[in-house]
């Protein structure tokens, strides 16, 4: 009898150091950059994708304003741009000008909860797939007003350390093909 309650025991032990070592490694992956992306740090984000708007709540501790409080904030791209099988939002937030107009990435985290990782211009924006799932976004603006045949072109890249997209390079593209 006395080796049966100790085999249930040493089972119900075994369980509980499981379900522990579950929720610590479940904890690990939420935490970004040593921060735990709770509610608390995240932005909800509400996608009324058949009206063609996103409505935008940021975290109560950040500093965030839309740049173009009149504009209506509008989904622009939807797709796994970090390749952690969930779909993110690219969002229109206005504020247009000759080098383009706003836009915020963000991550879905979970449910309607989303982390902030660009917030940029954007001009003829266009993605690529890389072969490790993670898009590369770029931004094509004319070098001179009214000239398509030269533009300057900025590849922004996912840094897995920062957790953020960031500018990867900037050229000058020349189509002599091109009529002026």
């Amino acid at each position: 009898m006395k080796c049966i309650r100790v085999a249930i025991l040493v089972l119900l032990i075994s369980c509980t150091y499981n379900r522990e070592n579950k929720k610590t490694e479940r904890d690990t992956k939420l935490t970004q950059n040593g921060k735990r992306n709770n509610k608390a740090n995240l932005f909800r984000l509400e996608l009324k994708l058949h009206e063609d708007f996103v409505s935008i709540k940021a975290p109560e501790k950040s500093n965030f304003e839309l740049p173009d409080s009149s504009a209506k904030t509008a989904p622009f791209k939807l797709g796994d741009f970090n390749a952690d099988n969930k779909e993110d939002v690219l969002v229109y937030l206005g504020a247009c000008g000759t080098g383009g107009c706003m836009y915020g990435l963000f991550l879905k985290q979970y449910s309607n909860y989303y982390q902030l990782a660009f917030f940029d211009y954007l001009k003829n924006a266009e993605f690529k797939i890389e072969k490790n799932g993670l898009w590369t976004i770029q931004s094509s603006v004319e070098t001179e007003p009214y000239n398509p045949s030269k533009l300057q072109v900025s590849l922004f890249k996912w840094d897995k350390k920062k957790s953020h997209y960031e500018l990867d390079s900037t050229y000058v593209y020349i189509d002599d093909g091109v009529e002026k």
